[in-house]
């Protein structure tokens, strides 16, 4: 037959859902870089959902939500049903994972030779690098399991980049400017963003932290902290270089930020209380 026996098909990465899709009708919720080393196009930016019509054109790259606004509420009405279901950090109806006790293997195993780990260097002193530098994660800030603050002043334009990026799609944190705001993310799995407006006048002199209970603060130039809270402690030490103004690997935040800030960073401080 060629009917699907489906509802609809759900396009997942990891816990979170990135589409959904009825017969000819594609509805992309999360954001979606044009292709590998570029970035995210301007309407697939997750903002606003773009919808395809793949019998017309398979390749997804004319948005047709604005035309056809009745079919774009069906399939956000479907994306919203199995999210609260199975996806994010707190679904309503997913199994839990499975476990087996006393579990042996088919054939006997012997350990492979476990291989040296990698050492720590002599840390960085974090307050002589400059936008574009980078340094090997052995000697950046140590940050796994660890409850850790940062302080910096900043100065250049409010354009959204990457200040500081230590991490990947699995563990890490940055700072950020997006949108016009200052934002502070922490990856532990799932990824955890707080933000909050710059006051006027410059320089920012920036204060953010990861407390022992995943608690997160946020402050610019002394003004109240936002807060929030993230999954937990990084789990283990990031493997990406530790960045300034930029991020040189897969990135740390759900998106990809293009270009390298174009100001100073100073008195750039990462220390575990």
């Amino acid at each position: 037959t060629t009917e699907s026996p489906r509802e609809a098909h759900y396009y997942f990465a990891g816990y979170n859902l990135q589409a959904v899709r009825q017969g000819p009708w594609k509805l992309a919720i999360a954001p979606q870089p044009e292709t590998m080393g570029k970035g995210v196009a301007s309407d697939a930016s997750g903002k606003e959902p773009r919808l395809y019509q793949l019998d017309e054109e398979i390749g997804e790259m004319t948005n047709v939500a604005a035309a056809h606004p009745e079919i774009v509420a069906k399939l956000k009405s479907l994306a919203e049903t199995m999210s609260a279901e199975i996806g994010g950090s707190d679904p309503a109806a997913r199994r839990p994972a499975g476990s087996v006790e006393n579990a042996t293997t088919l054939y006997p195993t012997s350990d492979p030779p476990k291989k040296p780990g990698r050492k720590a260097g002599k840390p960085v002193d974090l307050s002589a690098l400059k936008p574009g530098d980078a340094i090997d994660s052995a000697v950046a800030p140590s940050v796994d399991r660890r409850a850790f603050s940062i302080s910096c002043t900043v100065e250049g334009p409010a354009e959204d980049a990457i200040i500081l990026a230590h991490g990947g799609v699995s563990a890490g944190y940055a700072l950020r400017l997006k949108s016009g705001k200052l934002a502070f993310l922490v990856r532990s799995g799932e990824a955890v963003e707080i933000e909050t407006p710059f006051p006027e006048g410059k320089p920012w002199k920036i204060e953010a932290n990861l407390a022992a209970d995943a608690t997160m603060t946020l402050s610019v130039n002394g003004q109240p902290a936002v807060t929030g809270k993230a999954t937990g402690l990084i789990g283990r030490q990031p493997q990406e270089d530790f960045c300034l103004g930029f991020d040189n690997a897969r990135p740390v935040t759900p998106e990809p930020v293009e270009g390298q800030f174009k100001g100073m960073v100073s008195d750039l401080k990462i220390v575990n209380p």
